[in-house]
């Protein structure tokens, strides 16, 4: 049984192929940097922006000494801790 190739090239294809090779626009040998330079400032401006919301709304009302005594009484902070938290710092 003889083989055959389904597929064949037109006549004169490689003939002309040098030709039309040249006429395709060298590409760029520089990297291009905008597309990973838009990310970065993407990214740095939803940080800062994340960094302004936060301190904005943590620091809008300080703790009173009365909130804080009631978050240490429910939290079941023992006055051991409290004393062995004081000299540690």
């Amino acid at each position: 049984m003889k083989k055959e190739l389904p597929y064949s090239t037109p006549s004169g294809y490689f003939d002309s192929l040098k030709s039309r090779l040249s006429t395709i626009p060298e590409s760029k040998s520089r990297f291009n940097f905008v597309p990973y330079f838009a990310l970065a400032v993407s990214f740095a401006l939803l940080v800062m922006l994340g960094n302004f919301i936060l301190t904005k709304s943590l620091a809008s009302q300080p703790a009173s000494d009365e909130e804080i005594i009631e978050y240490l009484i429910d939290s079941g902070t023992t006055l051991a801790q409290l004393e062995d938290a004081s000299y540690n710092y």
